[in-house]
């Protein structure tokens, strides 16, 4: 399961694939900093090279979390 924190104010867009269709794709909007809710939590599966190209133009940051994660936090 990958975290991944907006580190702007901006809101963040990005695309991932479905949860529906393997072979659609959806956007995925993350608020800016200030709103409290910058973190979103995805599958693996649902990856996309765009969430790459965020990363390497320091839009967002990922970090690698276990699957249990969740669970184990309450939500």
């Amino acid at each position: 399961m990958l975290e991944i924190k907006n580190k702007h104010r901006s809101p963040v867009q990005l695309i991932i694939r479905s949860r529906k269709s393997p072979r659609s794709f959806t956007c995925l909007n993350i608020p800016g900093t200030g709103c409290g809710k910058n973190i979103f939590y995805l599958e693996d599966e649902r990856a996309t090279e765009y969430i790459d190209r965020a990363v390497n133009d320091g839009l967002i940051s990922v970090k690698q979390v276990p699957n249990n994660y969740l669970s184990k936090k309450g939500e």
